[in-house]
């Protein structure tokens, strides 16, 4: 997802993003790290450089797992190990925790709706909602590649970051972590396409400097009311980008599988979750479909460290012909990924304006 700043742009071709209705009950069921499909991409990451080599039948028994946890699951994990530099992981949510700690009126020089691009900080309970009647309890941080303001456009998220001056290390160890994860995401395009047979650079060929890639480091705060749908982390949703990576502290992320059922994810410091996101199910005209997915409140602190992977913003995103047929036409209309995303926080941010006017009619 983009940040959850309401952006200009407004027009765009809509699908199955948000839940119908609210969850009055958010259980999930419980399972363990050896239930769930573990992908170990490092030996691709390590050959990224192209210094190494990968043996071939190493290669095609990762894409094969990561061909079947997609298609049997939904979604699959991977370690950190070879892949994102652990030490890192924890600098950066102290670093979160650093800039979550400053007064409001501090963090407030960093609003997102003060910045140009809606980099910066989201304050609780302005995370725009994904459900009626829902209002997310969460804070939040948003950065993307850094540019220069020469990129600014309306309706765009380009150009530069805005980075807290008030915590030492932010802006480096942040945006270390985001050129790793940048590293990985590149492989995993080229995986997600080699996986379905197609040529390596197919989704990669559709990711440059203007890629809607975004990093949110999200801060869920403890919570001693009963879990209902109106206490809700973040509501039921799919990502609007093409995949997304996240790294968890704490106990929350509720994934549902291709069974429809709701599995809470395991926390382990040394694994990463990979969810489908919507671009990917339009392009293969539903063969991958987007990984629905929330966050229930617990009593204890829960933060996220969630990269969003997506395509240029002028992309076009349209079913491609290897997976259209006479008896499979085309189940998505051709959009954008910018209109995608700037319509789909739309609605968002509406459904939020809506239930806040709401709860101050009551």
């Amino acid at each position: 997802m983009w940040s959850r700043c309401l952006l200009s742009s407004r027009r765009a071709l809509g699908a199955r993003h948000f839940a119908s209705t609210p969850p009055r009950v958010m259980s999930a069921a419980k399972v363990g790290l050896r239930q769930l499909p573990l992908v170990d991409v490092s030996p691709l990451v390590a050959a990224a450089d192209g210094t190494r080599q990968v043996a071939p039948e190493t290669k095609a028994k990762i894409l094969k797992e990561m061909r079947s946890a997609c298609i049997e699951a939904g979604f699959f994990t991977i370690p950190t190990k070879g892949v994102l530099s652990s030490q890192l992981i924890k600098e950066v949510y102290s670093r979160a925790d650093e800039f979550i700690a400053l007064p409001d009126d501090v963090k407030r020089k960093y609003h997102c709706k003060q910045t140009p691009n809606a980099r910066g900080w989201t304050p609780m309970f302005e995370e725009p909602s994904y459900q009626a009647d829902v209002v997310s309890h969460l804070e939040g941080f948003d950065l993307a590649r850094e540019l220069p303001e020469t990129f600014i456009k309306e309706g765009s998220s380009l150009g530069p970051n805005i980075w807290p001056a008030e915590v030492p290390r932010f802006r480096e160890d942040v945006y270390g972590l985001y050129k790793e994860t940048t590293k990985l995401s590149t492989v995993l395009f080229q995986s997600f396409a080699e996986m379905l047979r197609l040529p390596s650079n197919t989704f990669l060929q559709h990711v440059g400097e203007e890629a809607e890639a975004f990093m949110r480091l999200l801060t869920y705060p403890e919570s001693k009311t009963p879990v209902k749908n109106s206490t809700v982390g973040i509501a039921s949703h799919t990502d609007f980008e093409c995949f997304t990576i996240i790294h968890q502290n704490g106990e929350g992320l509720h994934l549902m599988n291709r069974q429809g059922v709701w599995v809470e994810a395991p926390v382990c410091d040394n694994r990463l979750f990979v969810m489908v996101g919507d671009m990917l199910e339009h392009w293969t005209n539903g063969v991958l479909a987007a990984t629905e997915h929330r966050v229930c409140n617990s009593e204890k602190k829960r933060q996220s460290i969630v990269r969003f992977n997506g395509a240029d913003g002028d992309t076009v995103v349209e079913p491609l012909p290897a997976f259209v047929s006479a008896d499979n036409p085309p189940r998505y209309k051709r959009m954008t990924q910018r209109e995608h995303i700037a319509h789909q926080i739309d609605l968002a941010e509406q459904l939020l304006q809506k239930t806040k006017a709401e709860a101050f009619a009551g």
